[in-house]
C-alpha cells in the first residue's frame, strides 16, 4: 500500500473472522453495549475502548452535573456584580442552598451504595 494515497491508508479491505464459544459471546455481548461485534474489538485490538461510567454513578454524575451548572450561573452572575457591591440575602441564600446540596448529595448514603468504610472487623 502507498503511503500517498491517503484513501487506501484508511480504506478497510481485509476481514477477519473469529470463532467464540458461548461463554465468550456471552462476554462480547456484555462489553460491546451498542457497538456491533466487529466495531468493538477493532477498538479493543488498537487499545481505544471507550471509558465505561459504571452503573451505580451515573445517576451521581448526572445530580452533580446539573449542580454544577447551577454554580456556574451564580458564579457569573456573582463575577457581573460591580466590585463594590455586596450580595444580597437572596445571592447569600441560593449559594448556601447549592452549596448545601452539593454536600448532601457528595455525602449521601444511597447515591454511591451503602460504604463498607471503616466496617472491618479485627481478625
Amino acid at each position: 500500500m502507498s503511503t500517498d494515497n491517503t484513501f487506501n491508508n484508511i480504506l478497510r479491505c481485509h476481514c477477519v473472522s473469529v470463532r467464540l464459544n458461548n461463554e465468550e459471546l456471552s462476554l462480547l455481548n456484555e462489553s460491546r453495549g451498542r457497538y456491533r461485534k466487529g466495531e468493538w474489538l477493532r477498538m479493543a485490538f488498537q487499545h481505544n475502548l471507550p471509558s465505561v461510567i459504571p452503573s451505580i454513578n451515573l445517576e451521581a454524575w448526572k445530580i452533580i452535573g446539573e449542580i454544577s451548572q447551577k454554580l456556574n450561573k451564580l458564579v457569573v452572575h456573582l463575577d457581573e456584580k460591580s466590585a463594590g457591591s455586596s450580595l444580597t440575602q437572596t445571592e447569600l441564600f441560593a449559594v448556601k442552598r447549592q452549596i448545601s446540596e452539593l454536600r448532601t448529595n457528595l455525602i449521601t448514603a444511597n447515591m454511591w451504595r451503602a460504604s463498607h468504610e471503616g466496617n472491618a472487623k479485627n481478625p
